[in-house]
């Protein structure tokens, strides 16, 4: 008796969590891929060693972390070479997988058009590269067709695709290199923006700041040339060995699938006729994409003697300009300190002649003063000996008066008294009132005599 045991039934994902999966994975392998992901992260990785103080060389910090701008282009420079590293990356793999057997070996007499689908589908949809490419859109022809004919053009159309998908995949190297001399102009003309605005006839004697913003302007200008140049120099390199690539894949293509097809009208002399055509055109191809290389070269000697000249004369144009715009600057700032120091001049001779105009009048007034205190000095004088004469003549007409009255001559003496005091007040100019006599004693003094 058969014993059924029951399996367990395998427990799938639901088809959302799978959709998320693949979703995620595919996202994964993006980032993976992406020159702005690694590019990115060299850039924090290498500012982090220069905050961190790992990298203390003077130049490196000043080339490549002085100023907002050469953060800029040395993030761009970095997103530019991880593009080449992983294009170059890219491009060493498809060349270790060129001796890969794609194809089996063509049998004797060649295959039927119809066997292309198995081919194709013997190369897999995963394969990734130029040569499987090649060789699956080429199979994928012939079936569709149903026959070999017009293989050889078509294998030419998808050369020339690859050589378009080529340079086009360089488009973000090509942008970068394009844009890092551009943000070096764009630091210029903030640093010389920087250094006229800090110009001031206030602050000739500290030009620090004029000389820090020329600087930051030469600096980025030559960070940006000489990061354009590495990148430069890096994708000649990758696109010459591109062009290699592409030449050996041609080459391959053309030798798994030439010949193995068979025509359905024709005969040996004609599958003859088109395999030696097949190696004619695949000389052809090949002196073609020889000259071609040379083009490019002679082409880019050409554009780096071109860029090199060009950016001499912007420079020597640029050095010509700041020099004029410094050198103008300069005779204002001249022309008006000149004027100012000449209305300075002019302001403090015309204080000191104010001064020298009051000076001489106070010594006037001072010398008239000091004639005034003589004459009062000399009038004052003049009344002490006044005073001095009115005393002695007082005793003088009091032992007068005291003899006129023992004597009985009152009214006579009197009289004369008067006269004499008239006189005397005449003579010394004595505005105060004169000194009364007291008569009652004299009266009294001539009666008791």
């Amino acid at each position: 008796m058969e014993v059924i045991v029951p399996t367990s039934r395998s427990s799938a994902p639901p088809p959302w969590e799978s959709h998320s999966v693949s979703l995620a994975s595919s996202l994964t392998a993006i980032l993976l891929r992406s020159p702005l992901v690694w590019g990115g992260a060299a850039a924090c990785a290498f500012f982090a060693l220069i905050h961190g103080g790992v990298i203390t060389h003077a130049g490196t910090i000043r080339y490549l972390a002085g100023h907002w701008v050469e953060y800029v282009e040395t993030a761009m420079f970095c997103v530019g070479l991880a593009a080449l590293v992983l294009k170059s990356h890219d491009v060493f793999r498809q060349r270790s997988r060129l001796d890969d057997d794609w194809l089996p070996a063509v049998p004797e007499g060649g295959q039927e058009a119809a066997a292309a689908t198995a081919l194709r589908d013997s190369i897999g949809e995963d394969a990734e590269g130029w040569l499987p490419r090649r060789l699956r859109e080429a199979l994928d022809m012939v079936a569709r067709t149903g026959a070999p004919e017009g293989l050889e053009d078509h294998l030419k159309y998808l050369s020339d695709l690859d050589a378009a998908r080529a340079a086009q995949g360089h488009g973000l190297v090509k942008f970068i290199i394009w844009a890092i001399p551009i943000m070096g102009f764009l630091g210029t003309v903030i640093g010389i923006t920087e250094a006229i605005a800090n110009l001031s006839p206030t602050q000739l004697e500290n030009i620090t700041l004029v000389v820090s913003g020329l600087g930051v302007a030469f600096d980025t200008t030559a960070t940006a040339l000489a990061l354009s140049m590495v990148l430069m120099f890096f994708q000649f390199l990758l696109d010459r060995s591109e062009q290699r690539l592409l030449a050996d894949v041609d080459e391959t293509a053309w030798e798994s699938l030439a010949g193995r097809f068979q025509t359905p009208a024709g005969g040996d002399v004609t599958a003859l006729a088109v395999a030696r055509l097949g190696e004619t055109v695949s000389r052809s191809t090949s002196r073609l994409l020889e000259a071609q290389e040379k083009a490019w070269q002679g082409l880019e000697q050409a554009a780096g003697v071109g860029v090199e000249r060009m950016l001499t004369e912007s420079g020597q144009a640029l050095r010509t300009a700041v020099t004029a715009s410094l050198e103008e600057t300069l005779s204002r700032w001249q022309s008006s300190l000149a004027a100012a120091h000449a209305h300075l001049t002019g302001k403090h001779e015309d204080r000191w002649a104010r001064a020298a105009e009051s000076l001489s009048t106070a010594v006037a007034g001072l010398g008239r003063h000091q004639q005034t205190i003589n004459e009062q000095t000399e009038l004052l004088s003049r009344v002490v000996d006044a005073t001095r004469d009115v005393t002695s003549l007082e005793r003088a007409l009091e032992s007068n008066l005291t003899s006129l009255g023992a004597a009985g001559r009152f009214e006579e003496t009197l009289a004369t008294l008067s006269a004499a005091v008239q006189l005397l007040a005449a003579r010394t100019g004595d505005i105060a009132e004169p000194r009364r006599v007291d008569l009652s004693l004299v009266r009294r003094s001539g009666t008791a005599a």
